[in-house]
């Protein structure tokens, strides 16, 4: 069995999550840091490889927020770019995976508890089916995962947050309208998403001033308004996901996973959701018994972890050619 530890790192431009575990092994802890720019995420990576001096590095694994292109992610929410040959300079291993986060967040999705996932609309996951993962938040991230022979996932990466998004229910346009004046495109990200929740809230009357959270704690208090955008964002979430569970064929089943999401929980509205998720003309019997599940916690290093097991060595610079291929 290896000696030492892996470093998980899951950053998006305005806050940093860092683990650091031996190699096969789940975090069951993590610290959080605020992290704005590539000095700060260099200080905080050095200082936790400091923290840990005893254990040898055996490698790390660092999703971003962002698409991952030739080994570098711009974060979509910073204005600094994070790429896998600087992490190996910096972290002084050459085996440094990198990766989109909902590429981290959809390997995440089958290694689970049960304690961290809830039902919220019901069905029974096909054996051996591919899985899709949404987390609308400061973005709207997207990814699948496919069974690889019958050891393991493939991560599918996605930008489908960005696609083209359209109203399906009358009570939607007048939003729908209100945020074309505002963008002019409209895509799902701008529904789905923190400040989209502001802007629903924001089209029923409500104070554009507000933030999401502000929302949220009205619609607990009762406000007519911010409950009825919570309950058309939760339709336009649901249509949004029976999208996705068309286009990666997800018979294994939705997860979503995010923190605005964890903080909306017991308010969405689960018939809006259902109603959406299924209203797809002649493909809504495909969709009726595919499960969605709402999951707590920071799935992105979980999945993280898993490009790992207890039987990894540390690896020299000049394998690092290996590593690659």
């Amino acid at each position: 069995m290896a000696k030492g530890s892996v470093l998980l790192a899951d950053v998006n431009g305005r806050d940093l999550a860092l683990a650091l575990v031996p190699p096969g092994d789940a975090p069951r802890t993590h610290r959080e840091f605020t992290c704005t720019s590539l000095k700060a995420l260099e200080q905080h990576l050095i200082d936790a490889l400091s923290d840990n001096a005893a254990e040898e590095l055996i490698g790390a694994a660092v999703c971003g927020a962002g698409p991952e292109i030739d080994g570098a992610i711009a974060l979509t929410a910073g204005d600094f770019t994070v790429t896998q040959a600087w992490l190996r300079a910096v972290l002084k291993t050459p085996r440094v995976a990198l990766l989109n986060d909902f590429a981290a967040c959809a390997l995440g999705a089958p290694r689970l508890d049960p304690s961290a996932m809830r039902l919220i609309h019901d069905g029974k996951p096909g054996r051996n089916a591919q899985i899709a993962v949404i987390g609308p938040n400061l973005g709207l991230g997207v990814a699948g995962l496919t069974p690889h022979r019958t050891d393991g996932w493939t991560p599918v990466v996605s930008e489908g947050g960005h696609i083209d998004f359209t109203p399906g229910e009358p009570r939607e346009i007048p939003v729908f309208k209100a945020l074309q004046t505002r963008h002019g495109r409209v895509s799902a990200e701008h529904f789905l998403s923190q400040a989209g929740l502001v802007d629903i809230y924001a089209a029923l009357g409500g104070d554009a001033a507000d933030d999401d959270d502000r929302i949220i704690q009205r619609a607990r208090a009762g406000d007519a308004a911010a409950r009825e955008a919570v309950s058309i964002f939760s339709a336009l979430l649901g249509a949004f996901a029976g999208d996705a569970a068309l286009i990666f064929a997800a018979r294994g089943g939705v997860y979503i996973n995010s923190p605005l999401m964890e903080r909306i929980g017991d308010l969405l509205d689960p018939a809006a959701f259902a109603r959406r998720f299924e209203d797809k003309g002649r493909m809504s019997a495909y969709l009726k018994d595919i499960p969605v599940y709402l999951t707590v916690g920071r799935c992105t290093l979980l999945g993280l972890s898993g490009l790992f097991t207890a039987s990894d060595m540390r690896y020299e610079a000049a394998e690092v050619k290996f590593l690659d291929c």
